[in-house]
């Protein structure tokens, strides 16, 4: 399991599949999940409750709570970091989310203050870029760019070379990533 089932936390809400509010988040219940937290001393928050990506109220305003702690851990929602439908999906991508996010918001801040004002752009797993904030708060867009890249980069060198329909192939020591590029760099839309 990506999370131990002792720091998993029920709150007790609940907004029906069209995103309306059916049970609301009282605030004496929300503190009372907050001081679970606290006592748990985590880094990172993930946060992932049934149809925030239709509404998303409950989910912010845990946030907000969370953001207001002295200790201040590092809080991913799941309305943020992946607002579809599928809550298995939503909820382990914003866990990845939030499991990786103190390093790399870390090494983002760092990063930027060593190119002394320079912008920093961060390649996605989709191919696209973004900035280095967005990359310290959703770092599971970059799980994957080392494989974006290699395309992007293979695309580059065939087009300098004259050839725009190539298939490119990336090899490491646990896997292999291939790619058709028909004329042009395929992309997702995630």
């Amino acid at each position: 399991p990506l999370v131990d089932r002792q720091l998993c936390f029920g709150a007790p809400e609940r907004t029906d599949h069209k995103g309306a509010v059916v049970r609301a988040l009282e605030d004496e219940e929300a503190q009372a999940i907050i001081r679970q937290i606290q006592e748990a001393k985590v880094d990172a928050v993930a946060v992932s409750l049934l149809f925030s990506f239709l509404n998303p109220v409950h989910e912010e305003t845990i946030r907000k709570m969370l953001n207001s702690l002295p200790s201040q851990p590092f809080v991913s929602i799941s309305s943020d970091v992946l607002p579809e439908f599928r809550e298995y999906e939503r909820t382990t991508t914003v866990t990845i989310n939030a499991y990786v996010g103190p390093v790399t918001s870390r090494y983002m801040k760092q990063l930027e203050k060593q190119l002394n004002g320079q912008k920093l752009r961060v390649m996605q797993s989709s191919g696209g870029s973004i900035s280095a904030a967005q990359a310290s708060e959703q770092p599971v867009r970059t799980i994957l760019s080392g494989p974006a890249g290699g395309v992007v980069g293979a695309f580059w060198i065939a087009s300098q070379a004259g050839h725009d329909q190539i298939i490119t192939l990336d090899m490491g020591g646990t896997s292999t990533d291939v790619s058709l590029c028909p004329g042009y760099i395929q992309e997702t839309t995630t």
